[in-house]
């Protein structure tokens, strides 16, 4: 969804310093500390690991984010567009409250992440690890899972109608029975869903 992000002519840094950062790539370093409100526009990760950083406040566009671990990193009630997320480590990460739009999840590692109450637009989930991450009161429009882990992830209070969770790994996912009608899934998940009906199988 975010494929014609092109950066060219980024000028490298070794360190997050200024409030407003545009068109810079960081590679291998590490983050860390505490930073009031941060604009980030045009930029790449590469390899960085956000160790114990606390953002204020924290918007992001237009960037790539590869191999980097941002696990518990809190990135809560605020705006997120045209992001890439490639082979990161994502576990905890908090999403709460917040606005995502065209961005997508390829090989990412997101167990416990929390996405409640978000707003997602145009965002994907490919090949990732989604175990016991949380998906509470979420509105979504165009939201893609495939080839991902779905193991006790919870979707309470929101709309399945549509979704496709046909190439995924499903087991023990938390959902309301009521918000489940046009879901598609598989032979073998509807069964799983069976049980959560109450409904017997011979």
């Amino acid at each position: 969804m975010v494929d014609y992000l092109v950066f060219d002519n980024l000028e490298k840094e070794n360190a997050i310093r200024e409030e407003y950062i545009t068109n810079k790539e960081f590679r291998n370093i590490v983050i860390e500390g505490n930073y009031s409100y941060t604009e980030i526009f045009n930029s790449c990760f590469l390899s960085c690991i956000f160790k114990e950083a606390i953002f204020q406040g924290l918007d992001i566009d237009t960037c790539l984010f590869r191999n980097c671990n941002l696990s518990n990193l809190e990135l809560m009630d605020h705006s997120y567009q045209h992001i890439c997320f490639e082979n990161c480590n994502l576990v905890g990460l908090n999403f709460i409250d917040s606005y995502l739009e065209d961005v997508t999840f390829t090989d990412c590692n997101l167990t416990y992440s929390n996405f409640s109450k978000t707003n997602l637009k145009n965002v994907s989930f490919v090949n990732c690890n989604l175990k016991e991450a949380s998906f509470n009161e979420v509105k979504w429009k165009n939201l893609l899972f495939s080839n991902s882990e779905l193991i006790e992830t919870e979707f309470l209070y929101t709309k399945l109608g549509k979704l496709d969770f046909s190439t995924c790994l499903m087991k023990n996912i938390k959902v309301d029975l009521s918000n489940l009608r046009g879901l598609c899934v598989s032979y073998e998940q509807a069964i799983e869903l069976a049980f959560l009906l109450g409904i017997k199988i011979k």
